[in-house]
Parts: C-alpha cells; structure tokens; sequence
C-alpha cells in the first residue's frame, strides 16, 4: 500500500498510468474507490494520481484538535505534489474534492493546467449569493452527532442533499463502514470548513480553463453554486449530465467520458456541454 508521510499525517495514494498527471480527489467522507469504474478509461492516456484526503479512506486521522480547513487540505496536495516531484497537474475533484481542488488553484496558480469540479458543496458562498444551502449546517450535524452519533450525522448530512432512496442506499452500501468509522470532528469538520469557504473575492483570478460538472437531476444546492462559479470564473464551461444526481455523477457515461477527454485534450470545450 503506497503511502507518504504529508504535512505530518500517513497519507494512502496510488499513482498509475502514463502521461500528463491528473490528479483526482475524492467526495467527503470516502476514499478513492469513487473512482474505481472512471480510472480505466482516465489512466488510458493520462497519469493519475488518486490519494485519500485527511481523515478520510486508508490515510492517517489527525487528533481532533488539529486544524481542519479548507487550506490545510489543499497544502497536503501542495505536499504530495512535491513529495512526487509533480510540476503543473490537471485537478478533477468531485463534491469536497472539488472544494480542495478550487482551493488548491488559489493559492498555486502556477501548480494546475485545468480544473475540473464536480458538484462542489460550498456553502461558504451563502455568505454572498442566495444559494440553496438545502438545509445543511455544521452546527447542526456537530449537535447530532454529539447527542447521538456519527450515523444520525451522516444521515441528516446525505438527506439534506441526496434523493431519500439515494441518502438510504448509501449508508447501507459498500460504503457503510468507512463511513461509520469516521470520527466526529472529520465529519464535522468537512461540514464547518465548507461552511468557511467564500472564495468570490478571488474567482476571477483563476485563468485555467474550469469544467463545471453537475448532474440534471441533483439537488438544488449543487446547481446553484455552479451558476455562481460559472457567473464568476473567467473561463468556465458547464457540463450538464443527463439524468444524473450527486452520487451518480462518476459513473462512466459517454457524456462525461466524451467530455472530460475533449476538455483535458485541448482545454476548449463547447462553452455548454450536454443537456441543458
């Protein structure tokens, strides 16, 4: 299991393939398995770097007072990227990936070629825009998981912005014990640090080429912060999965694999790609 001391903490990482690097992170509160069915078509050509984010997968917890913020997650990647002797990289990050991945693009321009961002949740934007927060909050989440526990968290969490059968399925699929072996300040702290993230301020200083990712039938939260990055990133495109949601959005259909391809290859999509 390849693993890399970063920024003080175990980090599990798996780097396969030729070629360009892409490095791909993950959805909060799982591991790099969400990328099982896409890497065989992303590794054809490319070389990726997947690796388990703080607190999350096969990497090390840090102690519950540690800092655990949007920024420090985007220096572990500095870290592993210079731990790998990794220059400039494409970045595709889906859900709290992607907020570590826009992250990442602020504060090392000069690291990312492109940036691909698959539903970000950040809800730090409600600090400025009238998002859609779908109900979601830290304090809230920190409250049940201290009157009850992590489950009745992660519960509340997956209800708020997944469809209920989807919200259900997930706790109660390959996925329910890394879910449930998480501790309650990374669950909480994923919540809070999103809850933190306003970067309106600085989206216009990011010159890569942004693919905007969202589903046709993901909740509103989702697509209203897309309409915000799209509104505020110079060079965004959005690409629009027919009859996905947010738990859906990395299955392997033609219309992401066809566009992701097209996007990596040149950086200059269609400025709308898919359904509308």
């Amino acid at each position: 299991m390849p693993v890399a001391r970063i920024n003080g903490l175990q980090t599990y990482y798996e780097d396969l393939g030729t070629g360009e690097p892409l490095v791909l992170l993950h959805n909060d509160a799982l591991s790099v398995d969400v990328w099982r069915r896409l890497m065989p078509f992303l590794a054809a050509d490319r070389r990726l770097i997947a690796y388990d984010r703080r607190g999350h997968g096969g990497s090390e917890i840090p102690a519950a007072e540690a800092p655990y913020t949007v920024e420090v997650l985007a220096d572990d990647l500095r870290e592993l990227l210079d731990r790998l002797s990794l220059g400039a990289v494409d970045l595709f990050g889906c859900s709290g990936g992607a907020i570590t991945a826009l992250a990442f693009a602020l504060a090392c321009p000069d690291r990312v070629r492109r940036i691909l961002l698959a539903e970000p949740p950040m809800l730090g934007l409600q600090q400025e825009h009238s998002i859609d927060t779908a109900g979601l909050s830290g304090e809230t989440i920190a409250r049940l998981m201290r009157e009850r526990d992590v489950a009745a968290g992660l519960d509340y969490w997956f209800r708020c912005v997944l469809p209920p059968t989807r919200a259900k399925a997930l706790l109660r699929s390959r996925y329910r014990s890394l879910l449930l072996s998480r501790p309650p300040w990374i669950i909480e702290g994923i919540v809070r640090s999103a809850e933190a993230f306003n970067p309106t301020a600085r989206l216009a200083t990011v010159r890569q080429p942004v693919l905007l990712i969202v589903g046709q039938e993901t909740h509103r939260h989702f697509s209203s912060v897309v309409d915000v990055l799209a509104a505020h990133l110079p060079d965004a495109r959005r690409l629009v999965l027919p009859g996905a949601e947010h738990s859906t959005l990395l299955d392997p259909s033609d219309v992401l694999l066809s566009a992701v391809r097209v996007f990596l290859k040149s950086g200059d999509p269609p400025k709308e790609c898919g359904a509308s």
